[in-house]
Protein backbone atom coordinates (compact mmCIF):
# COMPACT_ATOMS: atom_id res chain seq x y z
CA UNK A 1 0.00 0.00 0.00
CA UNK A 2 1.26 3.72 -1.10
CA UNK A 3 2.11 6.05 1.71
CA UNK A 4 -0.26 9.42 1.38
CA UNK A 5 1.91 11.89 -0.24
CA UNK A 6 2.70 13.91 2.70
CA UNK A 7 3.73 11.10 4.26
CA UNK A 8 6.38 10.45 1.85
CA UNK A 9 7.57 14.09 1.84
CA UNK A 10 8.39 13.56 5.52
CA UNK A 11 10.06 10.41 5.27
CA UNK A 12 11.97 11.66 1.96
CA UNK A 13 13.05 14.77 4.38
CA UNK A 14 14.46 12.44 7.35
CA UNK A 15 16.19 10.36 4.78
CA UNK A 16 17.92 13.31 3.21
CA UNK A 17 18.86 14.36 6.66
CA UNK A 18 20.54 11.25 7.12
CA UNK A 19 22.15 11.08 3.99
CA UNK A 20 23.43 14.30 4.59
CA UNK A 21 24.22 14.68 8.24
CA UNK A 22 25.45 12.53 10.84
CA UNK A 23 23.28 12.84 14.16
CA UNK A 24 25.34 13.94 17.00
CA UNK A 25 23.83 11.22 19.09
CA UNK A 26 25.15 7.67 17.04
CA UNK A 27 21.86 6.19 18.12
CA UNK A 28 19.79 9.16 16.61
CA UNK A 29 20.13 7.40 13.46
CA UNK A 30 18.43 4.62 14.56
CA UNK A 31 15.83 6.07 15.71
CA UNK A 32 14.91 7.95 12.71
CA UNK A 33 14.60 4.66 10.82
CA UNK A 34 12.36 3.05 13.84
CA UNK A 35 10.41 6.64 12.55
CA UNK A 36 10.74 5.98 8.78
CA UNK A 37 9.50 2.00 9.34
CA UNK A 38 6.34 3.05 11.39
CA UNK A 39 3.58 4.37 9.44
CA UNK A 40 1.19 5.49 12.17
CA UNK A 41 3.85 7.68 13.47
CA UNK A 42 5.13 8.88 10.57
CA UNK A 43 1.68 10.14 9.86
CA UNK A 44 1.85 12.33 13.17
CA UNK A 45 4.76 13.92 12.04
CA UNK A 46 4.90 17.60 11.67
CA UNK A 47 8.55 18.85 10.41
CA UNK A 48 9.37 22.11 12.06
CA UNK A 49 12.34 24.54 12.05
CA UNK A 50 11.90 25.10 16.20
CA UNK A 51 10.18 22.89 19.07
CA UNK A 52 10.01 25.99 21.61
CA UNK A 53 6.33 25.84 22.09
CA UNK A 54 5.42 22.10 21.09
CA UNK A 55 3.89 19.78 23.79
CA UNK A 56 5.34 16.80 22.05
CA UNK A 57 8.23 17.37 20.36
CA UNK A 58 11.97 15.16 18.94
CA UNK A 59 14.78 17.13 18.55
CA UNK A 60 17.52 15.31 17.05
CA UNK A 61 20.56 17.07 16.02
CA UNK A 62 23.34 17.16 13.40
CA UNK A 63 27.04 16.96 14.22
CA UNK A 64 28.34 20.64 14.17
CA UNK A 65 25.10 22.23 15.13
CA UNK A 66 24.58 24.39 18.02
CA UNK A 67 21.23 22.42 19.38
CA UNK A 68 21.38 19.59 22.24
CA UNK A 69 21.76 15.87 20.68
CA UNK A 70 18.74 14.39 21.18
CA UNK A 71 15.49 15.01 23.13
CA UNK A 72 11.77 13.93 22.96
CA UNK A 73 9.30 16.31 24.43
CA UNK A 74 6.02 14.72 26.18
CA UNK A 75 4.20 17.01 27.84
CA UNK A 76 6.84 17.79 30.73
CA UNK A 77 8.98 14.99 30.59
CA UNK A 78 11.49 15.50 28.78
CA UNK A 79 13.74 11.95 27.42
CA UNK A 80 17.40 12.05 26.31
CA UNK A 81 17.90 8.34 25.56
CA UNK A 82 16.50 7.20 21.99
CA UNK A 83 15.65 3.91 23.80
CA UNK A 84 12.88 5.63 26.25
CA UNK A 85 11.70 7.75 23.49
CA UNK A 86 10.57 4.75 21.30
CA UNK A 87 9.18 3.05 24.57
CA UNK A 88 7.08 6.47 24.93
CA UNK A 89 6.14 6.12 21.69
CA UNK A 90 5.32 2.36 21.75
CA UNK A 91 3.06 3.14 23.74
CA UNK A 92 0.90 6.16 22.88
CA UNK A 93 1.11 8.50 20.06
CA UNK A 94 -0.01 11.68 19.72
CA UNK A 95 -2.33 13.14 17.31
CA UNK A 96 0.92 15.66 16.59
CA UNK A 97 4.77 15.21 17.05
CA UNK A 98 6.54 17.93 16.20
CA UNK A 99 10.42 17.07 14.87
CA UNK A 100 12.93 19.40 14.69
CA UNK A 101 16.09 18.19 12.15
CA UNK A 102 19.04 20.73 13.12
CA UNK A 103 21.91 20.91 11.35
CA UNK A 104 22.34 24.82 12.48
CA UNK A 105 25.75 25.66 13.37
CA UNK A 106 26.17 27.11 16.54
CA UNK A 107 26.35 31.21 17.19
CA UNK A 108 29.84 33.13 16.25
CA UNK A 109 31.20 34.00 19.59
CA UNK A 110 34.99 35.52 20.53
CA UNK A 111 35.52 32.61 22.34
CA UNK A 112 34.75 30.82 19.16
CA UNK A 113 37.17 32.88 17.49
CA UNK A 114 40.03 32.64 19.71
CA UNK A 115 39.60 28.71 19.60
CA UNK A 116 39.83 28.48 16.03
CA UNK A 117 42.84 30.98 15.89
CA UNK A 118 44.67 29.01 18.83
CA UNK A 119 43.68 25.32 16.55
CA UNK A 120 44.98 27.24 13.54
CA UNK A 121 48.04 28.05 15.08
CA UNK A 122 48.79 24.65 16.47
CA UNK A 123 47.92 22.71 13.17
CA UNK A 124 50.42 25.62 11.70
CA UNK A 125 53.42 24.41 14.55
CA UNK A 126 52.70 20.74 14.15
CA UNK A 127 53.05 21.08 10.41
CA UNK A 128 56.05 22.87 10.73
CA UNK A 129 57.49 20.28 12.58
CA UNK A 130 56.55 17.98 10.65
CA UNK A 131 58.02 19.64 7.71
CA UNK A 132 61.42 20.06 9.51
CA UNK A 133 61.59 16.40 10.94
CA UNK A 134 61.09 15.04 6.73
CA UNK A 135 63.74 17.55 6.07
CA UNK A 136 66.60 16.58 8.95
CA UNK A 137 65.65 12.63 7.74
CA UNK A 138 66.02 13.31 4.10
CA UNK A 139 69.21 15.05 4.73
CA UNK A 140 70.58 12.21 7.20
CA UNK A 141 69.41 9.50 4.49
CA UNK A 142 71.79 11.15 1.80
CA UNK A 143 74.45 12.01 4.31
CA UNK A 144 74.53 8.23 4.93
CA UNK A 145 74.25 7.01 1.34
CA UNK A 146 77.38 9.44 1.15
CA UNK A 147 79.28 7.81 4.12
CA UNK A 148 78.28 4.25 2.76
CA UNK A 149 79.38 5.40 -0.87
CA UNK A 150 83.10 6.46 0.53
CA UNK A 151 83.39 3.62 3.07
CA UNK A 152 83.18 5.91 5.60
CA UNK A 153 82.32 3.76 8.41
CA UNK A 154 82.53 6.38 11.59
CA UNK A 155 80.18 8.77 9.94
CA UNK A 156 77.84 6.09 8.65
CA UNK A 157 77.55 4.85 12.41
CA UNK A 158 77.19 8.67 13.70
CA UNK A 159 74.50 9.07 11.60
CA UNK A 160 72.53 5.81 11.59
CA UNK A 161 72.21 6.50 15.29
CA UNK A 162 71.09 10.18 14.62
CA UNK A 163 68.52 9.23 12.30
CA UNK A 164 67.00 6.53 15.41
CA UNK A 165 66.80 9.24 17.41
CA UNK A 166 64.92 11.32 15.16
CA UNK A 167 61.88 8.73 15.09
Amino acid sequence: MEKPKEARSKAEAIRSFLEHHQPKLPEARGFLQFLLAKEEILRCLELVPDISDCQHAILVSAKGSGAWPFFYRRGDRFFHKTSQAVVELMKHVPDKIYVCLSTTPPEWSAERQEFLDTLSQWHDDVFAEEVEKVSKRQELLDRIDKALADGDRGSFEQLTSELRLLR
